[in-house]
């Protein structure tokens, strides 16, 4: 049986079978050249604030799924972006966001990190009303004490965003208030996988938020690292995988990564690694995308991890991982599955062994042992980011060295 010709895959595919390929001639991918980073690409705190200001606002963030809001009048916060978000599902279906600002004195309208429902928004202060579309519905004694003054214009800030592939996007900066976000577009070919991954119809399971000592670029780079996966993660999830098997690509301003587990060799011991109606792409690898400027997404097996990287700092990144499972659990023993695979992840993996490596090479950044890191083959991904980012913003820093 021939295999199909690359071109005729939709991308997924079609990286799964260069992946193939690879495993089946033991090749690794390697970086065209050798390449080195320098520590201030992690360490300048002037670069940083460029970043942040560049990034982290002038292009479409996931801040949340829709998943997440399934009734009307249900709504959550987001502060990483530096920001103070509302996000809430209105009566007529659609979700949005606002400042969660009062626009009579500025005061916090809602408090709360997780998802809630009110049928509105009441300011604490001096008890402004705002309904679940933005628009101010009441200001006690308005008449008397705004006179001349016309409060319909007073309605809640909105911020640009769309629902696309059941994620909920904001852009801060560069588009009319009520404008949506080109995603389609931002997303290049990974806007199919989305939908090849079934991400609208995933079931919200959980959200967990977290402050770690690392910035944020070094923990992209540990999730575009094909080196790392069987000896970091040895004693959790390395066993499953095949080591040298890894391939990224780029896709606009993002990257494809597929990572091939351990099944990947059955199915070319079976001789059906030509038959694509035997290909199980989530079965046989697990893909960990990177989504330009700050999301990671590692489609295990049977769930879904996504990671907002919202840096504070050079040395600081507060950690959104939101997970999302096929479908509601319905009794104790689903719950306990989930329960367990939410844990080994979030807990044994990424905190214990990700997150642990990178707060640790933070520490040796300012320590002058290193002026710059090594990329090696196998972490192509690493370099890859880094000449996205030169794309994007132009010299990076240590490149006049």
């Amino acid at each position: 049986m021939n295999a199909p010709s690359p071109s005729a895959l939709p991308p997924h595919l079609r990286l799964f079978s260069e992946l193939l390929d690879h495993v089946r001639h033991g090749a690794v991918q390697e970086t065209p050249q050798d390449f080195e980073i320098p520590v201030e690409y992690y360490t300048d705190p002037e670069w940083f604030e460029r970043e942040r200001r560049e990034l982290f606002r002038g292009y479409p963030i996931i801040v949340g799924h829709a998943a997440m809001l399934r009734k009307p009048g249900e709504h959550f916060t987001h502060d990483a972006l530096g920001a103070p978000i509302l996000v809430a599902k209105g009566r007529d279906g659609k979700i949005r966001a606002f400042y969660n600002v009062c626009r009579h004195r500025g005061v916090r309208l809602v408090d709360e990190e997780d998802v809630q429902r009110r049928s509105s928004f009441v300011c604490p202060y001096h008890h402004w009303r705002y309904g679940l579309d933005g628009a101010l519905q009441h200001a006690p004694l308005s008449d008397e004490l705004f006179k001349g003054i016309d409060l319909s214009c007073r309605g809640l800030r909105p911020i640009p965003c769309v629902v696309r592939r059941g994620f909920i996007w904001v852009q801060l900066d560069g588009l009319p208030d009520d404008a949506e976000p080109d995603v389609a577009t931002h997303l290049d070919t990974i806007d199919s996988d989305f939908q090849a991954f079934g991400m609208e119809e995933q079931h919200f399971y959980r959200r967990s938020i977290t402050t770690r000592k690392a910035n944020w670029k070094l923990i992209v780079d540990a999730f575009q690292d094909g080196y790392h996966v069987v000896r970091l993660h040895q004693k959790t999830v390395g066993p499953f995988f095949i080591d040298g098997g890894a391939l990224q690509e780029r896709a606009g301003l993002n990257m494809r990564a597929a990572v091939a587990r351990k099944e990947l060799l059955q199915l070319i011991e079976d001789g059906l690694d030509t038959a694509p109606d035997s290909w199980r792409p989530r079965h046989h690898t697990s893909f960990a995308h990177f989504i330009f400027p700050n999301t990671v997404m590692v489609f295990h097996p049977d769930y879904t991890s996504q990671l907002g990287l919202f840096p504070t700092s050079a040395g600081e990144t507060v950690v959104i991982h939101q997970c999302f499972i096929p479908s509601e659990p319905k009794t104790d023993k689903e719950r306990k599955h989930w329960e367990r695979a939410f844990s080994m992840v979030e807990d044994g993996v990424f905190h214990a062994e990700d997150y642990y490596v990178c707060e640790s090479t933070q520490r040796g950044l300012h320590s002058g042992a290193n002026k710059t890191h090594l990329v090696g083959a196998m972490e192509t991904g690493v370099a890859m980011f880094r000449e996205i980012l030169r794309d994007v913003m132009g010299p990076l820093p240590g490149d006049r060295r």
